[in-house]
């Protein structure tokens, strides 16, 4: 896909540096640790400068919809354990991320500096000769592939710093493995976070690992607490059982998070 795109890349970088660029990847992953099902998504890495978004791309589609329409927040919002938004800042090496946990946008921000340990061992990509390196990350070891030749010290999800796009990344298990697809020039993006993504609760990561874990166990303690100044009668109290348990079946059904 995308092979004249892809051969463009240096060109792209050679005389358009200032400009938004979208790179496409499709990750390929185990969503539960009880089944050897597989699944595909899409996702968006748009960098300008030093600074990216990344983000998946049905994710990107329910935002556009919130915008037009923010009452419709909760019908388009998709289910899914990977409705986060990750910016990064590339030459200060920090990340910030947002998760929509579906009854609350928590967000982090950390400073990551990722001990690489960079190969010898080459590989190709198209027409570009790649290098492998690996890296210990939340909980997996991490096979990388990146291109030195195209000068952007970025990644997919939250990978960042090597010398040269990464092009293809998974964990040891093969679990999660994302590959380039390819890329274009957006004109007129933004960067900014935007959307249903607004009015986050920021917490330390540790906070963020903790309650992510404790509302895939059981959401509606949460609920509860997220509506306790809320009148709860008979129907409501039952609408609230009913879409706990239908995340907490998802959930169950999805447990196998890119961060252990």
């Amino acid at each position: 896909m995308n092979k004249i795109i892809i051969s463009l890349f240096l060109v792209v970088f050679s005389i358009c540096k200032s400009q938004i660029h979208r790179f496409y990847y499709e990750l390929n992953y185990k969503p539960s640790t009880k089944s050897p099902e597989l699944k595909k998504d899409i996702f968006y890495l748009d960098t300008k400068d030093n600074t990216s978004v990344f983000v998946r791309k049905e994710k990107v589609e329910s935002d556009s919809l919130f915008l037009v329409n923010p009452e419709l927040t909760q019908s388009i919002t998709p289910y899914g354990t990977m409705n986060f938004r990750i910016l990064k800042d590339i030459k200060n090496k920090s990340v910030s991320f947002k998760d929509d946990l579906f009854i609350g946008i928590l967000a982090y921000k950390e400073n990551v500096e990722f001990p690489w340990k960079i190969s010898q061992e080459k590989g190709s990509f198209e027409q570009y000769q790649t290098q492998k390196a690996e890296v210990n990350y939340g909980g997996r070891t991490w096979v990388a592939w990146f291109v030195p030749d195209i000068p952007q010290w970025d990644g997919p999800y939250v990978f960042m710093g090597l010398p040269g796009l990464i092009v293809d990344i998974k964990d040891s298990a093969d679990e999660y493995h994302w590959k380039l697809l390819g890329s274009k020039k957006i004109p007129n993006a933004d960067l900014s976070l935007k959307g249903s993504m607004d009015g986050e609760q920021q917490v330390s990561k540790e906070a963020y690992l903790k309650n992510k874990k404790m509302i895939m166990q059981d959401p509606m303690p949460i609920f509860m607490q997220a509506m306790m100044n809320i009148d709860k009668d008979s129907k409501v109290m039952m609408k609230m059982r009913q879409q706990a348990d239908d995340y907490k079946k998802y959930f169950q059904k999805n447990d196998n998070s890119i961060e252990k």
